[in-house]
């Protein structure tokens, strides 16, 4: 795939994100399970919603070495009022947010239940990632307990690294 399909990728993905969110400040999670892929994939998609002229926020979650269902978020939680509120907190300084800004936060566990209905947009990538055996075992109780993939508005392959491959799992 070349440079321009991947940029179809991000720019259809910006479009649908649009489409869903009228107005207003726009949080959009991105998680998987490969801390890099998940990085660069928030990245790529921050490049396309900045080049649509949209004001473009981005963060990374801080990620847990384990899952658990107990865990109240709270730090984030308050960065993502924050922004909401229209303002943004980074290296300790505040920056000011506009009306129609998105966020886009990757990390672990985002889209767990206690976390799922802070977005307004939930992307979740599946690939071919090898992981540690603690970091498996906890992605498998993760996966089971929880179902964040089930809470996603948009899944993608990113096991070959060009391009992400778009993956629709209707179950009708």
């Amino acid at each position: 795939m070349s440079t321009t399909d991947t940029s179809a990728v991000f720019d259809s993905l910006v479009g649908e994100i649009a489409q869903n969110n009228g107005r207003g400040r726009i949080l959009v999670a991105i998680e998987g399970a490969a801390a890099k892929k998940t990085q660069e994939f928030a990245d790529a998609l921050a490049r396309a919603s900045r080049a649509s002229g949209t004001a473009t926020f981005r963060a990374s979650a801080e990620r847990p070495e384990r899952y658990s269902a107990d865990d109240d978020a709270s730090g984030l939680r308050a960065v993502l009022t924050g922004f909401r509120d229209g303002a943004l907190e980074h290296d300790g300084e505040t920056s000011a947010v506009p009306a129609d800004a998105v966020l886009i936060v990757d990390g672990r566990f985002l889209l767990s239940p206690r976390l799922r209905g802070a977005w307004h947009f939930r992307v979740w990538l599946e690939g071919d990632e090898a992981l540690s055996e603690a970091d498996y075992e906890q992605q498998v109780r993760y996966v089971r307990d929880e179902d964040p993939r089930g809470a996603a508005d948009a899944i993608y392959d990113t096991s070959r690294a060009d391009v992400p491959v778009r993956v629709f799992s209707d179950s009708c």
